[in-house]
């Protein structure tokens, strides 16, 4: 019988665990599986085999492949997953027939990075330019000021050329390291099917939770407001103490939360909605963030079917949402793919964590990498302050590959 393997150290109040517990990331191969949350981790090894598919996400998918596992004797089994932005795209699901989870260890305990020289970056390629970006920015400004558009999210990529292929046992724990308190993730792209190499795998540090159900319990995280740290920590107060009173930014933070209550209503009976954000910092950004948690009405509803129901997020589209959507179609040069879609894991049971695909890349080649980056956008926006936000974004992942 193949099986599944949950594993603990010794629990704190706060949910993390003792540093005696290690980080499951001996001998990670191109091709394997890992997701960590703040206080838990996952681990899946495609040596052992894996079941996968590689269509539209629906329910009846969802459900036909954990009966695929059921028949394989797979005990206890575990999806990883990913939604692309455009959900009629269509997502890469695998279940591992081997796979581990532990708590997260305490601090920097148990993180080994592999001795050897790191790839050098030898070539940059921003698509589209930066000009071009701010020229997508100020098209937007145009649409705002007709009024049918409140907000709409832009993003822009980097293709990153490496001397050597990335290491990710040295890439995952420097993503560890820089967002502890985020949802670092190395999940493969099954789109040849189980008996051909992935096809890439998307690899990040988001620090974004879209949805979290823990039997009819759910939580979601949004942020959306945001504005870059700095090494002087007076200076760094002052931004964040900025943030937390900044029109623009509340004005953007509350079409997302708006829109978010507005279908949780529709499935929860419980629902508890700060009346304010909160800021939150990773280590190169201060966001506006709402933590909102909640009661299923229903629940057989699956951590992975609320997200869907959610997404896309005004976070990462716009508002109204439709109308966003429409218009990034048309506004954007390049496909985004699985970056700002759903990244995470699920039980049999429907219990698990969904994700936004943020500060991520899309590992296409032995040496290539795609960054992607986005920013939100509303009336006052300044293009020039876009580029500067979407370039610290990628700092995350670039900082973490050379």
């Amino acid at each position: 019988m193949e099986s599944g393997a949950e594993t603990s150290g010794k629990h704190h109040q706060d949910g993390t665990s003792s540093p005696g517990t290690p980080w499951l990331l001996d001998e990670f191969q191109t091709g394997d599986f890992f997701f960590a949350s703040p206080t838990r981790q996952y681990r899946g090894w495609a040596k052992n085999g894996l079941l996968s598919a590689y269509q539209p996400v629906s329910n009846d998918l969802v459900k036909s492949l954990f009966d695929q596992a059921a028949q394989r004797g797979v005990e206890n089994p575990l999806m990883f997953g990913l939604i692309p932005f455009d959900a009629s795209g269509n997502a890469s699901l695998a279940i591992p027939l081997h796979w581990e989870a532990a708590d997260i260890p305490g601090g920097d305990a148990g993180i080994k990075q592999t001795k050897g020289t790191r790839p050098t970056i030898v070539k940059r390629t921003p698509v589209p330019a930066p000009e071009q970006y701010g020229d997508m920015v100020r098209k937007a400004l145009v649409l705002f000021a007709q009024g049918e558009l409140k907000k709409v999210v832009l993003s822009r990529a980097m293709d990153v050329e490496l001397d050597s292929p990335p290491d990710y046992t040295q890439l995952l724990p420097d993503l560890l390291k820089r967002n502890s308190h985020g949802y670092t993730f190395a999940i493969p792209i099954w789109d040849q099917g189980t008996g051909a190499p992935p096809g890439g795998v998307m690899v990040g540090a988001s620090p974004e939770l879209l949805v979290r159900r823990v039997g009819d319990r759910i939580y979601v995280n949004p942020l959306a407001g945001s504005i870059g740290r700095n090494s002087d920590p007076e200076k760094d107060q002052s931004l964040k103490a900025g943030l937390a009173c900044s029109e623009k930014d509340l004005r953007e933070h509350s079409y997302v939360v708006a829109d978010i209550e507005r279908i949780l209503r529709d499935y929860c009976d419980e629902l508890d909605v700060p009346a304010g954000p909160s800021v939150i910092g990773t280590d190169t950004l201060w966001h506006l963030s709402t933590y909102i948690s909640g009661r299923l009405r229903d629940p057989s509803v699956t951590a992975l079917e609320l997200s869907c129901a959610l997404h896309p997020t005004p976070a990462i589209c716009g508002h109204p949402t439709s109308t966003a959507f429409k218009h990034i179609q048309e506004l954007e040069t390049v496909e985004r793919g699985y970056y700002a879609g759903l990244v995470g894991w699920q039980h049999a049971n429907g219990d698990g964590e969904w994700a936004l695909a943020l500060r991520c890349a899309l590992h296409s080649s032995s040496k290539q990498l795609r960054l992607y980056a986005g920013a939100g956008t509303v009336a006052g926006s300044d293009p020039e302050s876009e580029i500067k936000e979407t370039a610290t974004k990628m700092e995350t992942f670039m900082r973490a590959i050379s």
